[in-house]
């Protein structure tokens, strides 16, 4: 038993040292943690004027100052100091070498109980009160542990040491006392550990929930300022009215094509965890079978990240897409103006209008609610974000096609128009030149040769474009000219 106790002395002056060891590794990264947490903090209120006055450059402050804390957090930071710090590295041994020698001494305490256990002769050897005292400390050490989040860190470690305990009773009932007691030894020692390991883990997770919630509201004051930015960009504000914000809500996510709405949907997806924490707490919260794991949180992070820089890269291009639209509208009203009163041409309006919808935009969400919400109609099958087709008729019944095309591409949106004329024999060249020209002096084109306005003769060279939106208008154009001949 001597030989036991003098492990025991062994095991927890080890235990403590690793203790302060890790101890004096943690405050040196922590510090480095607290630092950029602070740093952090002091750009809250501006990161918020930021999003709102569209302040860059704070804003790019500000996302350093996140990245500097994303990396102060991480487990490769450890590498990096010990690179810097001379003191840092030789810390890092000495832990090494004491968990090398930790793990030595307890598989030594294993061999001397598993000896006692074997030697049937020491049976009632040792003292009933100090195992009875032993098996006390030990359920008491048990106790502790089991009231930590052990299942979402450590899961099914600690039914081991409750069946060591269990055992350690047993031997005791068989007067076993001296294995008894060797067993409670055992145990606390490894109680101990896997406390320390618990509590490290959740101090991890602590960490990665802070950046995690950091992310989140960053992208949740870029939601409500998109918001505030599109009633200011439309003129339509909602003071404060549910039903106008829906409004705006519907139109923002039709020009996003439906984006906006998964943006928003993400968000509210990890709200619900910033939410059940705070409305459990974190202790019990840890203690769910479903909050989410250092892991998890991980991938929550980068989700978020990824949906903060698609908002980003739609901001500007949803705008547009809605004002080439309204340039569609104005240039097409222009030009039926222009051609109806200037040169006498007839206006087919039962064949105007913008694209129809596909099967699949008709059923889509953003598509149905923005229909049922600007017009309150929902047979209208025309797509606002798609080309304009305005047909007209000439004395020589020869028609005229003309298609307002936007073309997106690296975030911007540049309508072009499309000139076609069905002759149903030889070109005209003259006269198509004619149009060509008036619906250039229509829509007021600076520079004939700016590319806006182009003439289209040969159908076939559009469908074959690799540009879809000319392609799709050549296919459109093949399948008009038939129809109406």
């Amino acid at each position: 038993m001597d030989e036991i106790r003098r492990l025991e002395q062994e095991i927890n002056a080890l235990q403590e040292q690793l203790r302060q060891q890790n101890a004096e590794a943690a405050r040196a990264r922590q510090s480095l943690i607290d630092d950029n947490r602070r740093s952090l903090e002091s750009y809250q209120a501006d990161m918020r004027r930021a999003i709102q006055d569209h302040d860059s450059d704070t804003q790019a402050e500000y996302e350093r100052l996140l990245r500097q804390y994303q990396n102060s957090i991480s487990s490769d930071v450890q590498i990096e100091l010990a690179k810097m710090d001379a003191d840092y590295n030789r810390l890092l041994n000495d832990v090494k070498r004491t968990e090398a020698l930790l793990l030595q001494k307890n598989q030594e305490l294993e061999q001397a109980i598993a000896a006692i256990r074997n030697d049937v002769t020491r049976r009632n050897e040792g003292s009933s009160q100090e195992a009875k005292e032993y098996l006390q400390h030990v359920t008491s050490t048990f106790h502790v542990v089991e009231a930590k989040p052990h299942e979402k860190f450590m899961p099914k470690r600690l039914q081991i040491f409750f069946n060591a305990i269990k055992d350690g009773q047993q031997l005791f009932k068989a007067g076993l006392f001296e294995a008894a007691t060797s067993v409670a030894i055992s145990a606390k020692s490894g109680l101990e550990r896997l406390g320390y390991s618990i509590d490290d883990k959740v101090e991890e997770w602590d960490k990665q929930f802070d950046l995690f919630s950091l992310k989140l509201n960053y992208l949740q004051s870029k939601i409500q300022q998109e918001l505030a930015d599109w009633e200011q960009y439309t003129g339509n504000p909602s003071n404060g009215k549910a039903e106008a914000r829906t409004r705006n809500l519907i139109a923002i996510n039709f020009w996003c094509r439906g984006e906006f709405a998964d943006i928003v949907q993400t968000a509210k997806k990890y709200q619900k965890y910033v939410s059940t924490l705070s409305q459990v707490g974190k202790d019990a919260y840890l203690k769910q079978a479903d909050s989410p794991s250092v892991d998890d949180l991980k991938k929550y992070i980068e989700d978020i990240e990824k949906t903060d820089q698609r908002l980003s890269e739609l901001s500007s291009l949803y705008k547009k897409r809605y004002t080439a639209s309204c340039e569609r509208s104005e240039w097409g009203e222009e030009i039926i103006d222009f051609l109806t009163t200037e040169i006498n041409l007839v206006w087919l309006e039962q064949l105007t209008g913008f694209k129809e919808a596909t099967s699949e935009v008709l059923v889509s969400k953003d598509f149905l609610d923005f229909i049922k919400s600007q017009y309150g109609d929902l047979t209208i099958t025309e797509d606002m974000r798609e080309w304009l087709k305005i047909v007209f008729e000439n004395s020589s019944e020869n028609q005229i096609y003309i298609y307002i095309l936007p073309l997106e591409a690296h975030g911007n949106v540049v309508n072009h128009i499309i000139l076609h004329i069905d002759y149903g024999g030889p070109e005209q060249e003259m006269y198509s030149r004619d149009i060509y020209q008036h619906i250039c002096e229509a829509i007021r084109s600076a520079e004939e040769n700016d590319g806006i306005v182009n003439y289209a003769a040969d159908v076939n060279e559009l469908k074959v474009s690799e540009n879809k939106v000319y392609s799709e208008t050549g296919k459109d154009l093949e399948r008009m000219k038939r129809q109406n001949r």
